[in-house]
């Protein structure tokens, strides 16, 4: 019987050894890897399209807001812009979103919104980002995903209605 402790004592060891041994080629290995950045998957077709939202000015100022990351920080103002009117110049990706703008009159808000319309499936982008993943990680490097949607976004106010709106974010 003692025999039998001695050897699986001896297994456990050398299990517990190759563990060990394991972890830290994983960790070496892991630890070499470095970022690569961000890289667009799915179809992308850049368009740039105006949208003009007529709202009611109020005593209370609009908020301009929607699910956008803003880089503009102040409304610009363009005479040729008409009264109680946002314009928005919005870059889009035509292949993957639809941009929507309007007035909620009832909560003094000026929205932007997107909807996706995405043609590919869901299947054929995880295949696309399994590709490039695996691509960069021969690299040695590790990646994040995205795909190209709203990418800039201006807002022009006439200058008689520059008071009336703030951005919101």
């Amino acid at each position: 019987m003692k025999k039998y402790h001695t050897i699986l004592i001896g297994i456990f060891a050398a299990g517990v050894l190759m563990t060990g041994i394991g972890a830290g080629v994983a960790f070496t290995e892991f630890s070499a890897l470095t970022y690569g950045g961000k890289e667009f998957i799915g179809e992308t077709e850049m368009r740039t399209e105006v949208f003009d939202v007529e709202y009611e000015p109020t005593e209370e100022r609009q908020f301009i807001g929607g699910w956008y990351d803003w880089e503009q920080t102040d409304v610009l103002t363009d005479a040729s812009v008409p009264e109680d009117t946002v314009r928005f110049q919005v870059t889009y990706n035509e292949k993957q979103i639809v941009p929507h703008a309007y007035w909620a009159e009832d909560e003094g808000t000026i929205y932007l919104h997107q909807r996706w319309i995405g043609e590919e499936d869901d299947m054929e982008l995880i295949m696309e980002a399994k590709d490039i993943f695996l691509k960069n990680l021969k690299e040695g490097r590790l990646v994040s995903f995205d795909t190209k949607g709203m990418e800039e976004v201006t807002i022009w106010v006439n200058p008689a209605n520059e008071n009336d709106v703030r951005l919101v974010w």
